[in-house]
Formats: structure tokens, C-alpha cells, sequence
């Protein structure tokens, strides 16, 4: 009876123990995962809600419009918009049955700030207006299949706030044409074009001021309209020089010892980093536990 007991307990404070070795992770009440439009323009609508992921791709029938700050993760997949356009028409046709004859982005950032990443946005008049926010991209940002054009870039309409694009990734346009740019600004005076911070990272673009005061820049600077419109978004600025690749000279390839030069891997796994701390002082409470158990059996 006493070495049941013995065991029992001893099973017990093991377990104590390795409690702390189980992932522990707090799951962040502000992140949402979607795998529907629906869930989708419920999550850009909720102020709660500071980051949203996609886990496929999805479609919505109607514009996401967002107010409030926002990061939202495409994990690569795509957002569709599939809705109604004016009296009938088609992703050609400015306006939608739905919001009072103004066109359909794909995403409105409306007055606010908002990342994008890795992400594609197509099937509407515009993939993406930054309208009076400030709109950062990251990784590959894909406005292929948009009426208009890629991204929009204006200042809010009504109550006008200069907006900001930051992109520090690639931006890719399939289905840009002379007509029909990969980005541009409107409402915007050729001092404030020069002061609004549009960034971009390795993307080649030319900019051509045209008779409805808009700056357009091509991905394609054959797309480029003919003409010496251009304005202080200058071409040259877009167009970095090409650099020649180096001529390596080939090598005899020599078999790799799979065990030479590991590096040890010391990423931060986020799921486990919250449970270090419990780990460590449960670990000890444990340790203290099992000593005084031992002892007290013992005795």
C-alpha cells in the first residue's frame, strides 16, 4: 500500500512537472483568420480586429471599405470581387448598382492606416485606393484584372488628407496598358504629388502627367503614353539603370557533408516563447515539489 501510494504521488509531481513543456500559446483576440468574403467584410468592419489572415481565396460582392487600422495578410491568396457594377455593365463600367455611382476598389482605405501583404486584389474598377490613409505594402502585391487599373492613390474627397503608399515589395500587373496604369493620383495638385510620400522598392515605373491632372506610373515604361507631360514624379527616378549580373565562372561541384557547417537554429518559435516563463517557474515549483515528496516517503 505505502509503495502504491509512493507511485501515485511520484506520478503526480512528473506530471507537475512537465506541464510547463506543452506549448502555451495565447492566442491573439485581435487577429482573425477568414476563409470567406463574408467573414472577410466582417472583419474590415470590426474595430477589434487589427490583423486579418486569409487562409484561401475568396470573393466579395460588395467593396471593402476600411475605416480603422488594419493589417491584413493575403498569405498569398487572392480577393475576387464579384458584385454588381452600374446599370449592368462590367469591371469597365465606373460605379456599382450598390454605392451610389462611386467605383468599386477591391480595398478602400479610407482615412486610416493599413498594410497589405502578399496578397492579390482583382475583379473590380481598382485593386486598392489609399483615399486619404496611409497604405503600406509588403511582399508581392498583385492588381492584375482591374478595370481602371492597379492603385489609386487621392486624397479623400470631401474631407481631403494627403495619403501616403510605402511599398516595400513587388507590386505585379498582368493587365496594365497605356489606358490603364498599374498606379496613379488623383485630386491631387502637382505640389502636393511632390510632397506625398509614394515610395517605392526596386519597381520601375514612369510617371506622365495627363489632361485630367492625374500622375500615372507604368510598371512597363513602353505603356507609358508619348508625350513630355512628366512632372515631378520624374521617369528617372523610376527607371534605375539596369546591373549587368557577374559572369561567374563555373565550378567543380564538391559533395556536401550534410553534418559540416550546420547552424544551429535559434528562431523564436512564437507558439512556445509565451510559455517560457510558466515553463521555468513551474519547472522549479515542480523540482521543490518532487525533493520535499522524496524526502517526506523517505522518512
Amino acid at each position: 500500500m505505502r509503495s502504491l501510494k509512493k507511485i501515485i504521488m511520484m506520478v503526480l509531481v512528473g506530471a507537475f512537472v512537465l506541464v510547463p513543456m506543452i506549448n502555451v500559446h495565447a492566442e491573439d483576440a485581435n487577429t482573425k483568420q477568414v476563409s470567406t468574403g463574408a467573414d472577410f467584410l466582417a472583419a474590415i468592419k470590426d474595430e477589434s480586429v487589427t490583423k486579418i489572415e486569409l487562409t484561401q481565396d475568396i470573393e466579395i460582392t460588395e467593396r471593402g471599405v476600411i475605416t480603422t487600422a488594419k493589417e491584413i495578410d493575403g498569405n498569398g491568396y487572392k480577393i475576387t470581387y464579384t458584385g454588381g457594377f452600374k446599370n449592368g455593365g462590367d469591371k469597365t463600367t465606373w460605379g456599382s448598382d450598390t454605392s451610389n455611382g462611386d467605383g468599386i476598389y477591391v480595398i478602400l482605405a479610407w482615412h486610416t492606416n493599413v498594410t497589405l501583404k502578399d496578397i492579390t486584389l482583382t475583379g473590380g474598377n481598382v485593386g486598392l485606393s489609399a483615399n486619404g490613409a496611409n497604405v503600406t505594402l509588403e511582399g508581392t502585391i498583385n492588381v492584375s484584372g482591374n478595370g481602371f487599373g492597379g492603385i489609386e492613390v487621392t486624397d479623400g474627397g470631401d474631407d481631403p488628407r494627403l495619403p501616403s503608399l510605402t511599398i516595400n515589395g513587388t507590386i505585379v500587373n498582368t493587365t496594365e496598358t497605356a489606358a490603364t496604369p498599374t498606379l496613379w493620383t488623383d485630386g491631387l495638385t502637382d505640389e502636393e504629388v511632390a510632397t506625398v510620400n509614394i515610395e517605392y522598392n526596386g519597381v520601375q515605373a514612369a510617371a506622365y502627367r495627363t489632361d485630367k491632372g492625374q500622375v500615372q506610373l507604368f510598371l512597363n515604361t513602353a505603356n507609358t503614353p508619348e508625350g513630355e507631360n512628366y512632372t515631378a514624379l520624374n521617369a528617372d527616378d523610376y527607371k534605375p539603370e539596369p546591373v549587368e549580373e557577374p559572369t561567374e565562372e563555373p565550378t567543380t561541384p564538391v559533395e556536401e557533408n550534410p553534418t559540416q557547417g550546420r547552424v544551429e537554429d535559434t528562431t523564436e518559435n512564437p507558439e512556445t516563447s509565451d510559455g517560457i516563463l510558466l515553463f521555468v517557474s513551474l519547472a522549479v515549483i515542480g523540482l521543490a515539489g518532487t525533493a520535499v515528496t522524496y524526502r517526506r516517503l523517505h522518512n
